[in-house]
């Protein structure tokens, strides 16, 4: 049995190998590219290969070339990796060595959840989307900015379409070149929206073909961006043991300081997927201003919460009550159903 552990890096990483006594066996740079790494480490498949390497941009494919040799491979936190994070003299060599080590005595973290290329394709397009509506928004409100200069005043939506910024051009402006300026950004709305609506068509694709996002979908508020955005993140449901890990992944989850009899909750931690988070405390704020019935047994709730902790802190928990929601309708493959709230209220 062989352990590996792999340092990896823009143009070279470095490896460390040894058997299961500790002895080692190989060490030193590799190209980071798909020939020399396969060349590096085939002499040792045949025995059992056993290969840790960190999170990182690179990741996915390295990760996806060792499965492909055979190696059983491990992706761990950089940050959970204490004896990396906080070594003072840290090298390529001694990473290397550290990971070998603490994997030959199953010493690592909690492994990184490594989702599948479908998944994977998701995550890219959803992350493409987002930049691109972004860089849109911060176009729009450089507009705005300079509209102000001449005391215009744009509604909220003005820039929202086309005809907002025709109708925003065919005004005029005092200054001539406030005209050559917004129009050269009025091109390239045109072109980022084009851009977003090629996006948002295939992922609309995705939606199609995945029975979970039909199910999410059935939630009051939940649209396509956010079913996907949920089974993006989360990938396999079940790989989380109860709702309460669901929840600590999105950062949503409460910290937690306790010392003798004393326990103090503080705000929440924010550790993990930055974007779940965002999309469903978004929901929260959308069905906390609802007036429908579809919205009414969560709209209650909220409405204790917030009288007793606060709007902002509703809001959160809201969020938090809606993902472990999410996560029984697909853990169980059941819909939506706002009967089962009024229940679980009354009971």
């Amino acid at each position: 049995m062989f352990y590996c552990g792999l340092d990896i890096a823009m143009k070279s990483s470095y490896l460390y190998i040894m058997d299961s006594e500790g002895k080692k066996l190989a060490s030193g740079e590799v190209a980071t590219e798909k020939k020399s790494l396969a060349e590096r480490l085939r002499p040792y498949l045949r025995g059992g290969l056993f290969t840790a390497i960190e999170a990182g941009n690179q990741t996915a494919w390295v990760h996806d070339l060792l499965v492909s040799l055979g190696a059983q491979v491990t992706v761990v936190n950089p940050t959970k990796v204490k004896l990396i994070a906080e070594s003072r003299c840290k090298t390529d060599k001694i990473d290397a060595k550290i990971l070998c080590e603490l994997l030959r005595l199953n010493g690592l973290p909690h492994p990184v959840h490594m989702p599948d290329k479908p998944a994977r394709a998701l995550r890219g397009l959803l992350v493409a989307r987002r930049q691109l509506v972004s860089t849109r928004v911060k176009l729009c409100n450089v507009v705005r900015g300079l509209a102000r200069q001449e005391a215009i005043r744009l509604p909220a939506a003005a820039l929202s379409s086309v005809v907002g910024w025709k109708r925003l051009l065919a005004g005029g402006f005092e200054q001539p070149h406030l005209v050559v300026v917004v129009s050269a950004y009025f091109e390239s709305f045109k072109s980022l929206t084009a851009s977003i609506r090629q996006l948002n068509q295939e992922l609309a694709e995705l939606e199609r073909t995945d029975t979970r996002a039909a199910r999410l979908k059935t939630m009051p508020k939940v649209g396509r961006i956010a079913a996907l955005t949920f089974l993006a993140a989360v990938d396999d449901v079940h790989r989380f043991c109860s709702s309460r890990k669901l929840v600590g992944y999105s950062g949503l989850a409460p910290t937690v300081r306790s010392s003798g009899e004393r326990t103090e909750y503080g705000s929440i931690s924010r550790v993990g997927r930055s974007e779940l988070r965002a999309v469903w405390v978004q929901i929260a704020h959308l069905i906390a201003i609802d007036k429908s019935k579809a919205t009414a047994p969560l709209r209650s709730w909220f409405t204790k919460v917030a009288h007793r902790r606060g709007r902002k802190t509703a809001v959160v928990a809201l969020a938090r009550r809606l993902l472990v929601i999410a996560y029984h309708m697909l853990k169980e493959e059941t819909v939506y159903d706002p009967e089962r709230l009024k229940r679980k209220r009354a009971a």
